[in-house]
Order: C-alpha cells, then sequence, then structure tokens
C-alpha cells in the first residue's frame, strides 16, 4: 500500500510540474530526478513492506 502512494503522489507532482507549462524540460528533468532519488531514498530507508509492529512503553515500578 505504500508504495502505491508513493507512485501515485510521485507522478501527481511530476504530472502537475507538466501540465503547468512553466518549467523548461531541464526543470522537469531535474526535478525527475529529485523524484526518483526520493523514491530511491523511501525504498532503502522506508522499509515500505515491512509490517507494523507498536511497542508499548514499559510503565516504571
Amino acid at each position: 500500500m505504500g508504495w502505491l502512494i508513493t507512485l501515485a503522489l510521485t507522478a501527481l507532482s511530476f504530472g502537475f510540474l507538466y501540465f503547468s507549462k512553466q518549467c523548461s524540460r531541464q526543470a522537469l528533468e531535474i526535478c525527475a530526478a529529485a523524484l526518483l532519488i526520493g523514491i530511491a531514498g523511501y525504498a532503502w530507508q522506508g522499509s515500505p513492506d515491512m509490517e507494523g509492529n507498536p511497542v508499548s512503553r514499559a510503565t516504571p515500578r
């Protein structure tokens, strides 16, 4: 589910920039590279496929 949200937000961000026609091609390439680096960082550090495991705090004695 995390991947779907990530890809949807990436496509939405890039689509907005592309269809606004206010960015040059070079700016779009830089933005695409930044979005792909962000996705790579999410995949590397975010562990999107790992199940959540909430841990409650130990009560002090």
